[in-house]
């Protein structure tokens, strides 16, 4: 993963990034430690078949992964992912497609999604991807329908919450909940990156982007707000 973010990022263990201060746990964490993976998988009875493919009786630890085809970071990510798991005797077949080809397919297949489309308040980085799902729940938040022992608790006391240290121990307790009983593949916090001149002008601030980038955020989220030497 670091060859194929150039470094641009940090890698994720829950939803949750350092960046939310008191309410992240740094302790939430998975180490890593491809050998005790193997044995894990020895120990749960998925031994490496003829091709070296682990089975299990008749199933086989293979899967379908399938991410938008337009979108080249993601394609990359799925392959250095894909490579990884083969290490382990996983076998991950990689498929670019459209969102609507997607959609049919998500009760079937793994999907590489990508998250922050609102990352001002930690409620919405990680409600909608840890909360069991309802009848309002969109369709790719917690797209395979699974309950977290304590997660939903923690995050329904921090959601109605108005004391900041409140809702930051009811995050925290969300996020070791999640590693005890992990849900999903989180795999990196990537880095926006801009190029821009070397010059007089005052910017302001940069802001914690959103999903969606490029020249609506960034270096240019306050154009208006630009000021030039005098």
């Amino acid at each position: 993963m670091a060859d194929v973010l150039a470094g641009r990022g940090r890698p994720a263990h829950t939803p949750a990034a350092a960046v939310y201060g008191e309410a992240f746990d740094p302790a939430a964490t998975f180490a890593y430690d491809p050998d005790r993976a193997r044995t894990m998988l020895d120990e749960a009875g998925w031994l490496p078949g003829p091709d070296g493919i682990r089975e299990r009786g008749d199933d086989r630890a293979e899967f379908t992964l399938m991410y938008p085809a337009s979108d080249s970071l993601r394609r990359d990510v799925a392959t250095a992912f894909a490579a990884d798991m083969a290490a382990l005797g996983i076998r991950v077949e990689l498929e670019g497609a459209s969102w609507d080809r997607m959609d049919a397919r998500l009760p079937d297949v793994a999907i590489l999604l990508g998250g922050g489309d609102k990352p001002y308040d930690l409620d919405t980085q990680l409600y909608g991807v840890l909360h069991s799902r309802g009848p309002e729940t969109a369709p790719y938040d917690n797209p395979a329908g699974l309950t977290i022992p304590g997660v939903d608790a923690a995050l329904d006391r921090a959601r109605r919450s108005l004391e900041e240290g409140e809702r930051a121990e009811a995050y925290r307790a969300a996020q070791a909940a999640y590693i005890d009983h992990p849900t999903h593949v989180l795999l990196a916090f990537l880095d926006h990156t801009y190029v821009i001149a070397d010059d007089d002008w005052d910017r302001g601030p940069l802001v914690l982007e959103p999903h969606s980038h490029g020249v609506t955020w960034g270096p240019w989220w306050n154009l208006a707000g630009w000021r030039g030497s005098p």
